[in-house]
């Protein structure tokens, strides 16, 4: 058997509702700052987490002619994370593409129907290579002018952190040298808000702006605040970065995915349960290891109960002592990026020894009992290894730990 490769992250790039870059967006995480608001277009009716950043800058018009607003974000995180990366033409050319989302261009396709029945006029867009779901990997790949491979995955709200462990896989299984791997995610339009508004998971906007609409593991939670966003990681063979000289973030030192089997839309504890436990045994991590959770936790008053459960299912009596924090309640559920943001956080939090807070939080229910990481962010300096968890609808769990570097 081949010997398995130690796989790093060299270079993040981010767009969210807190910031246009990653930096950005993690100092104000830390900061406790909300990027969730109204939206300007009065039609969407909720606060949501949406992007105030011009995603399509610097971009010719003719580009931004084949490109769905979900495109734009993953191009502007990957154009900061290669940036930051300084790959060379030979090392761009090897580079693998791996994106999740969601849905891909949905709002091209929307616009497209409405402009087809007259409710709105045309645009000049191409609809087709603006809606294909793999349109984002396909316009990164062309970034880099690889011959790699470019791979999609749509597998809801797990689909970005399940492309960075298929990435991570195929380096630590020596198939790549070098990826780049994130999710991407637009959806803030009326005609989507009023299809999640059929599934009463939509958060309550409280007319205090104060407490927050998103309210991870709290009492009084309501559901999650609908976002968009783009996150991007460059991935390595250790070998491989340290022959450029480049300087790692963190490691990716296990992936773990499951599926609950269970129901389209009700998570389960199970299926949680066996992603972690999957995810540590991969990385040949035992539960007292793990010094930070950073949960999937979207508001919902059964999801945030089953991840809890879960958690104490895995890690036992370790899990009291365990910081466990959700950054929804900061930027909202940004759905196939969700994952591929929270394992940037993540990774950024083990590199720096801080971990964000979850905004809103209120006591009382009985069954989210952990330590939450209430109000404001904490300094561990001594945190070594952590956990993202994304859990999608139609039962994909997905987990990554993620170590820091001596």
């Amino acid at each position: 058997m081949t010997q398995r490769k130690q796989v790093v992250i060299t270079a993040i790039g981010m767009v969210t509702a807190v910031g246009d870059t990653a930096a950005q967006t993690f100092d104000a995480l830390s900061a406790g700052r909300c990027g969730v608001n109204w939206h300007p277009d009065g039609g969407i009716g909720r606060k949501v987490g949406y992007v105030r950043a011009d995603v399509a800058a610097g971009l010719h018009p003719a580009q931004v002619r084949m490109m769905d607003r979900v495109t734009l974000m993953a191009h502007h995180a990957a154009g900061e994370a290669l940036a930051h990366a300084g790959l060379d033409d030979t090392q761009k050319a090897a580079c693998g593409v791996f994106v999740g989302t969601g849905i891909g261009g949905v709002l091209t396709l929307c616009e497209a129907v409405e402009a087809y029945h007259g409710v709105t006029p045309k645009r000049s867009v191409l609809v087709v290579p603006a809606t294909m779901p793999n349109a984002p990997a396909a316009h990164i790949a062309q970034q880099l002018k690889t011959q790699a491979e470019a791979q999609t995955y749509t597998t809801a709200c797990s689909a970005g952190a399940v492309a960075i462990g298929e990435a991570f896989r195929r380096i630590r299984d020596g198939y790549l040298d070098v990826a780049i791997a994130g999710g991407t995610e637009a959806m803030l339009t009326p005609i989507i808000m009023a299809a999640w508004n059929q599934l009463h998971v939509l958060c309550a906007d409280p007319p205090d702006g104060d407490e927050g609409s998103c309210r991870p593991f709290s009492l009084r939670r309501t559901g999650f605040a609908l976002a968009e966003g783009a996150a991007m990681l460059v991935l390595e063979s250790a070998e491989h970065a340290a022959a450029r000289n480049a300087v790692p973030i963190a490691e990716i030192c296990g992936y773990g995915v499951s599926n609950d089997g269970t129901h389209p839309l009700r998570p389960d504890s199970d299926g949680q349960a066996l992603a972690m436990s999957r995810c540590l045994a991969d990385g040949g991590l035992s539960p007292g290891d793990v010094g930070y959770i950073n949960a999937h936790a979207t508001g919902t008053l059964v999801g945030d109960r089953i991840e809890t459960a879960a958690i104490k299912r895995v890690f036992g009596p370790h899990a009291r002592d365990l910081p466990v924090s959700s950054i929804k309640g900061a930027i909202g559920h940004a759905i196939g990026a969700a994952g591929a943001i929270e394992a940037a956080v993540t990774a950024m939090a083990v590199s720096r020894g801080i971990v964000p807070p979850t905004l809103f939080f209120e006591p009382g229910d009985d069954q989210c009992d952990l330590d939450y990481v209430p109000a404001t962010a904490r300094s561990l300096p001594s945190l070594n290894l952590a956990l993202s968890n994304s859990f999608g609808m139609g039962g994909n769990n997905t987990t990554l730990a993620i170590r820091r570097l001596a």
